[in-house]
């Protein structure tokens, strides 16, 4: 008895359309990558239900002949490639012919469209794969795709889709990546009635940020074009204040193909290391040009991934088209300004910073201080240890210099009364580069990073805040604005529960988060750094067991702490120093 069963046509177009068909989402990446094949200049895609109900893509492409039009749902059946040949060197977005047909099978599908110079256009109906008879109609030039009850004919697939809105922010976040892809086609998105955004199509770069990505983003972008070995590299890379705590915004176009590449990533990141704070990714929309014939994009139905004949040419096209960009390109100024008391003269002798080298031979005969270092009380302003004005005489001739502790400074405030042990005999030597001190402990010397220090003490005073039982959550009389990627909006109303177990209350108006309510202790910077910290991880790996409050709170606490410890106040410009 024979137990290997060849299965029917149909079963084998449902099986298929599994690889392709994910969820709404991937209908709608199909069908415009499609319209973008057909030359069109605008398209349009509306979605109801998060793309479930409906879905429809309209173009103004080159439209269809009637009798291509019930070929076009076969499966293999594409106009981009005739023969294997032309798999050596893809330059359509779309080559496999499956799209279509996939889609077809599991929803209704009603197709209309008119080639140019037609005096009518012509429709076909699909019901889950069976196709009716071409008829005319009346529609513009171009073609309209519209699917609907998408899955209803696959209970088991349908029953693993999110909700409208998860399956929404999914469609946008596809809709943007493929707007940031053709910067010469209008692209918009509807969703429910409401327009999401809108593109203008006239090429420029900036202008197709602004409306996907935002003002803030838009104005953050440092123009990036090099070509190396015959790769072009053309886009822009953000100021490091964008940065994320994810990769959401490395975004990479092969041929402009959206991918994603961990040669291209990592190019960017090693570009760009000296300038993104730790566990922080940087933001950049990069175009990346090559010869079809050096990469591989038949990898994967969805064509996310992508194969290079050689990784090492595309990393060094990448990282050399960034760092030049760095030194070259259009850059914020940053000054500092040194903290002047406004009661104290402006003098020469108030502002030159005393440096003295000591001798640890002539120890002895110099009268130093006790010095006791502070538990709670290391942000203060007067603590003799605090940071100062920067003074670039540190490092003359390369020496290391070690500044006296002025006698006439307040000293270190008493310790708090609790269990914590701290030595009474270290006594306070100097301290180098605003960032260093030295302590003497009998006949041992410690260094101390005055930045990891104050990292640590804050880090278990906020957690300790967290854990206590008492209300530790301040009322924010203006808002403090956060903008989110679709992703990341879509997270937040998800999520609610688990943001406002840490502290937060906040509300959601189009692609800005207003946050009205922070964990106590916290600046706004603090509080906003935060907020999108958790943001990034519930995008990342969403609310799991693992990631429950305070696992949560605790890592994007730690990036909070990092960032806001005190520092080395020797800032130089960031994109002057390589």
């Amino acid at each position: 008895m024979s137990v290997i069963n060849v299965l029917d046509f149909k079963t084998a177009n449902l099986i298929a359309a599994g690889e392709v068909v994910e969820r709404p989402s991937s209908v709608v990446k199909e069908l415009v990558e499609n319209s973008i094949d057909a030359g069109a200049k605008r398209v349009t895609v509306e979605i109801r239900g998060g793309g479930i109900s409906m879905i429809r893509v309209t173009d103004d492409g080159c439209g269809m002949s009637a009798e291509d039009l019930p070929r076009c749902v076969l499966r293999h059946a594409t106009s981009k490639i005739s023969c294997g040949d032309d798999l050596a060197a893809i330059g359509t977005l779309g080559f496999r012919g499956e799209a279509l047909a996939a889609t077809a099978a599991v929803s209704r599908m009603k197709i209309a469209t008119k080639q140019r110079g037609d005096g009518t256009g012509h429709a076909i109906n699909v019901t889950y794969g069976v196709c009716s008879k071409v008829t005319e109609t009346g529609c513009p030039d171009g073609t309209a795709v519209t699917v609907s009850e998408l899955f209803s004919n696959v209970p088991a697939r349908r029953k693993f889709l999110k909700t409208d809105k998860t399956e929404a922010a999914a469609v946008a976040s596809v809709c943007e990546k493929l707007a940031l892809s053709s910067l010469n086609v209008s692209l918009t998105l509807i969703s429910d009635g409401v327009r999401r955004f809108s593109t203008a199509g006239d090429g420029e770069l900036k202008n197709a940020v602004y409306a996907v990505l935002g003002r803030q983003f838009a104005e953050a972008l440092i123009p990036v074009d090099s070509t190396t070995e015959g790769i072009n590299v053309k886009g822009a890379v953000c100021s490091p204040v964008m940065s994320r705590a994810n990769r959401a915004t490395e975004l990479f176009f092969i041929n402009g193909r959206y991918v994603r590449s961990s040669v291209i990533s990592g190019a960017l990141e090693d570009a760009l290391v000296s300038f993104i704070p730790a566990e922080k990714f940087p933001a950049a929309v990069l175009f990346i040009t090559v010869h079809p014939a050096t990469v591989d994009v038949n990898v994967h139905p969805s064509k996310l991934e992508v194969k290079f004949s050689s990784d090492r040419p595309i990393y060094e096209a990448v990282y050399n088209a960034v760092k030049t960009c760095t030194v070259s390109g259009a850059r914020p100024v940053l000054t500092v300004a040194p903290p002047v008391s406004p009661f104290v003269p402006v003098t020469d002798e108030y502002t030159r910073t005393e440096i003295k080298q000591i001798s640890a031979f002539e120890r002895e005969n110099t009268e130093i201080k006790p010095f006791v270092p502070p538990v709670s009380e290391v942000s203060r302003a007067d603590l003799s240890f605090t940071v100062r004005a920067p003074s670039f005489t540190d490092e003359l001739d390369g020496k290391y210099r070690v500044r006296e502790v002025d006698e006439d400074k307040p000293s270190a405030p008493p310790l708090p009364e609790d269990d914590t042990e701290v030595p009474r005999d270290w006594k306070f030597i100097g301290e180098a580069f605003d960032t260093y001190l030295f302590v003497e402990q009998g006949e041992d010397v410690l260094i101390i990073d005055k930045h990891a220090a104050h990292e640590r003490l804050r880090f278990e005073e906020l957690k300790a805040a967290m854990r206590s039982r008492e209300k530790t959550y301040q009322t924010r009389m203006i808002p403090i604005s956060v903008n989110a990627t679709t992703e990341e909006a879509d997270a937040a109303e998800r999520y609610r529960d688990e943001l406002t177990a840490t502290g937060y209350e906040f509300g959601l108006e189009g692609g800005v988060i207003e946050i009205t309510q922070t964990p106590a202790n916290l600046s706004d910077a603090e509080a906003k750094d935060l907020f999108a910290g958790m943001l990034a991880e519930l995008c990342e790996h969403g609310a799991n067991p693992e990631y429950k409050k305070e696992a949560l709170y605790e890592r994007a606490l730690y990036q909070v702490c990092c960032k806001g410890a005190i520092k080395n106040l020797k800032i130089f410009n960031i994109f002057d120093v390589c």
